[in-house]
């Protein structure tokens, strides 16, 4: 495996174990049982990346190819479960803390899989459209946290709060533009995962929101 691979499938690594952590933790929330927990995990590591891969033809999908993804995701979301098990009631009493957790597990999966997909579209041919490759890169990162709000029965998170989807169009185009102008890839990757990383969290404590119709309820 060359630098370059293994550098990004480290990145794709760690960004498959902090989203694989942040939807355990959601599902947990949400009170299912192991196997609640274990799908939804998975979904929301790997959705995102399934659904991008689908659009540009790579079937089937490399969390159907490649078993390391799908076993990291499983081996995360089974230890955050045991946790939650057993320490359930320290757990419950420390919602506010578990869920500041749950938030940086997310921003860094969000920041980590926007520039894997960004990437993937460049490797895949698509590098001369910006827009696709940002979208993919979009894609990829809030894919799996939208299916796993659909599962829930939930509008997606993405669709109403924390200005989610910008960071990672912000991540993603700075990535891309670093890469065109031959940037080093590792420090374009480190560049613009703190970009939708800031965004995120700073959108998180300041409660930023995109404006919204407040209508009164009718009775």
């Amino acid at each position: 495996m060359e630098l370059e691979e293994l550098i990004y499938f480290i990145v794709e690594i760690i960004g498959t174990v902090a989203f694989a952590t942040s939807g355990a933790m959601v599902a947990i929330n949400k009170r299912v049982d192991i196997f609640g927990v274990l799908v939804l995990s998975s979904i929301t590591a790997l959705g995102g990346g399934a659904i991008r891969d689908i659009l540009i033809g790579a079937t089937p999908p490399r969390m159907f190819s490649d078993y390391r993804y799908v076993m990291a995701a499983l081996v995360v979301s089974t230890v955050v479960f045991v946790i939650a098990y057993i320490f359930r009631e320290r757990y419950q009493r420390k919602a506010k803390a578990v869920d500041s957790v749950n938030n940086i597990f997310d921003a860094v999966g969000l920041g980590l899989f926007t520039v894997t997909g960004v990437q993937v579209a460049i490797d895949s041919g698509f590098g001369f459209n910006s827009v696709l490759a940002v979208c993919l890169g979009v894609i990829t990162g809030i894919g799996g946290g939208v299916l796993r709000d659909v599962m829930l029965r939930e509008i997606p998170f993405v669709l109403k709060k924390r200005i989610y989807a910008l960071a990672s169009i912000a991540g993603g185009t700075v990535y891309y533009h670093l890469h065109s102008a031959d940037f080093d890839r590792t420090r374009a990757i480190v560049i613009a995962v703190l970009v939708t990383f800031v965004i995120r969290v700073l959108a998180t404590i300041f409660r930023l929101d995109l404006p919204k119709v407040k209508l009164k309820e009718t009775k």
